[in-house]
C-alpha cells in the first residue's frame, strides 16, 4: 500500500473535492484547517471559482488571508453563451489585480463548456499575478509551453493519466484528483522525470493510467472516495445530489488497484 508521506503541495476545493457543493464559509474553514495541519512550509492552493467577478475576488482574498498560497479558478460558465474572450480576460485580470495570492487558470472544458484559446491564455500569462494554467488538451499544453516560455508561467496537466507525456513536452507538473489516493507514486513519477529517468517514470505511468481513467472518467468523486476507503483513508459519502457508488463499481476499483500493485 502506498502512503503519501512526501507530498509537499496540496490543492483543495476542486472538482473532486466537491468544491461546487461547499459554501464560501466551508471553503474558507477547509483552507484554514488544512493550513494548520500541513504547516507553513508546504504549498496550498485553493479552488475559489464563483460565477461573478466580485464573488471570485472576495472568496480568493479570504482564502489567501487564511493561508492559501495560490488560487485555482475556472471560467464563469452559467452564462457561457454570453461570455467573450474579452470578458473572460477582464474577469481573470481583475481577480489577479485584487488577489494577494497568485492565480492559476483552470481551463476545464468538460465542466465549463468554455475553452480559453492559446492566444488569450498567453495574454493572461503576461500578468505578473497569473502564474499558471491547468489544461487537459495535450496539443494545447505543448503549444502553451512554447508560447509562454519567456514568461514566469507554469503549464500543468489536468489528469494523472497523461502527466508524464505533459512533462515530456515541457509542463512543470500536474494538478489531478488521483493524488488524493495515489499521491506517493505520482510524486515518485514526477521526481523520476525531473531526474531524467524517463524509462522508470514510464513504467510507473503505465500503472497509473487504468485507475485514473476509472476513477476520474467512469466513477467521479464517489469512486475517488471509495478508493480512499480501500486504501485506508477516510473518503466518506458524497453530498446530494451526487449518487453513491454501486458495489459492482467498488469491486472494479478494488480489482484495478490490486492488478496494478497499489493494494
Amino acid at each position: 500500500m502506498y502512503r503519501a508521506f512526501n507530498i509537499k503541495r496540496y490543492c483543495v476545493g476542486g472538482s473532486n473535492g466537491e468544491g461546487p457543493y461547499l459554501s464560501a464559509d466551508e471553503k474558507i474553514e477547509m483552507v484554514s484547517k488544512i493550513r494548520s495541519m500541513i504547516g507553513n512550509d508546504r504549498l496550498l492552493i485553493a479552488g475559489t471559482t464563483c460565477e461573478s467577478t466580485k464573488l471570485t475576488c472576495d472568496l480568493s482574498k479570504a482564502a489567501a488571508e487564511v493561508g492559501a498560497d495560490g488560487v485555482l479558478v475556472m471560467s464563469p460558465f452559467y452564462f457561457k453563451t454570453r461570455m467573450t474572450e474579452d470578458s473572460l480576460y477582464k474577469h481573470f485580470v481583475t481577480l489577479a489585480d485584487s488577489c494577494p495570492a497568485p492565480v492559476i487558470v483552470y481551463n476545464m472544458v468538460p465542466v465549463t463548456g468554455i475553452d480559453l484559446s492559446i492566444g488569450v491564455l498567453k495574454k493572461m500569462a503576461a500578468h505578473p499575478n497569473i502564474v499558471g494554467v491547468k489544461d487537459k488538451d495535450m496539443a494545447k499544453l505543448a503549444a502553451l509551453v512554447t508560447e509562454t516560455r519567456n514568461l514566469q508561467f507554469q503549464v500543468v496537466a489536468g489528469s494523472a493519466s497523461y502527466l508524464l507525456a505533459a512533462m515530456l513536452v515541457g509542463c512543470s507538473g500536474g494538478i489531478n484528483g488521483l493524488a488524493a489516493v495515489l499521491g506517493e507514486p505520482l510524486c515518485k513519477m514526477h521526481a523520476l522525470a525531473m531526474d531524467g529517468q524517463w524509462q522508470k517514470a514510464l513504467e510507473l505511468q503505465r500503472k497509473l493510467v487504468n485507475i485514473d481513467l476509472l476513477l476520474m472518467q467512469e466513477c467521479g468523486p464517489a469512486g475517488l472516495k471509495a478508493a480512499m476507503e480501500l486504501l485506508g483513508y477516510s473518503g466518506g459519502a458524497c453530498r446530494s445530489p451526487l449518487p453513491p457508488i454501486c458495489d459492482e463499481k467498488v469491486e472494479k476499483i478494488k480489482r484495478t488497484l490490486e492488478e496494478d500493485g497499489f493494494l
